[in-house]
């Protein structure tokens, strides 16, 4: 009784704030959301000619909440601020990372605060990837060591905004040894240590009831003609650790029978089901 009590007096309080609140699903969810896009660039970054690949180098750059009847998980957080994102649908560009959508807008709109929030993960440490990392400081954060320990170094590395991500350095966290790392216990939401992009660059392995096993590829591709042609962009940490991480995860998914999404793929993202519509 009084369980029942305490739930219908949050519900009460949810409806008087005007805060949506999401029920405990049944089995696991995904979400995709809209974290922006990225400005056409030179193929030539990744090992490939204009005449090689489809479209013009224009990327996307989603983010993902995964909901578990044990919790949740953030897998990436944007490129551009929430707080530099206006809620008018103004475009925003940080140089060639565009967004018109705050990342905690969207979701609140599916039941869930920051607070709500229990695991963050990132695929890896470049600015298009931690922009709103600082806002989930109070999640338990899942890293590899080596991607700590680059994104806390003094050295000068490319593609980092250490702003973006500082209140993590002394966050509660989970810390990888080039492991992976089975988030709930259950097997369906994986994270898989991939190095090479990055040195703790990782991916997301999830079982779903329905779609079937799934696995976001992080930035181990950007372009499906690098996974076609066996390219590695120029700008990779260790392009032979790349290409060997790369042959893993192949048949990997074979094995699984998994389908595989390259994340910053336009072709990819676009028939996707966006939220508030999910994967189960």
């Amino acid at each position: 009784m009084k369980r029942f009590a305490a739930a219908l007096l949050l519900g009460l309080l949810g409806t008087a704030t005007g805060v949506a609140q999401a029920a405990k699903p049944a089995g696991l969810r995904l979400y995709v959301l809209d974290c922006g896009t990225i400005s056409p660039m030179d193929p030539a970054l990744f090992s490939l000619k204009k005449e090689e690949i489809q479209g013009d180098a224009s990327f996307v750059s989603p983010c993902y909440l995964i909901v578990h009847p044990k919790g949740t998980l953030l897998w990436d957080v944007g490129q551009v601020p929430d707080a530099d994102i206006p809620d008018d649908g103004t475009e925003v560009a940080r140089g060639i990372l565009k967004a018109t959508r705050r990342l905690s807008t969207q979701l609140a709109a599916l039941g869930y605060q920051t607070r709500d929030i229990g695991f963050l993960a990132m695929s890896h440490y470049h600015a298009d990837h931690t922009a709103n990392a600082n806002r989930y400081a109070g999640s338990t954060w899942i890293v590899q060591q080596a991607e700590y320990d680059a994104m806390f170094s003094t050295a000068q590395l490319g593609i980092r905004t250490p702003e973006s991500y500082k209140d993590l350095q002394g966050a509660r966290r989970i810390t990888l040894n080039g492991t992976d790392h089975d988030v709930f216990g259950d097997g369906t939401v994986v994270i898989k240590s991939a190095p090479g992009h990055t040195p703790g660059h990782q991916m997301l392995f999830l079982k779903l009831r329905h779609f079937g096993p799934l696995l976001l590829m992080g930035d181990l591709y950007h372009l499906p003609e690098e996974r076609s042609l066996d390219r590695v962009p120029t700008f990779d940490f260790d392009a032979a650790v790349t290409r060997a991480t790369r042959k893993q995860v192949e048949a990997f998914v074979h094995k699984a029978k998994a389908q595989a999404w390259i994340q910053h793929d336009p072709a990819t993202y676009g028939p996707l089901k966006k939220a508030p519509a999910f994967y189960d």
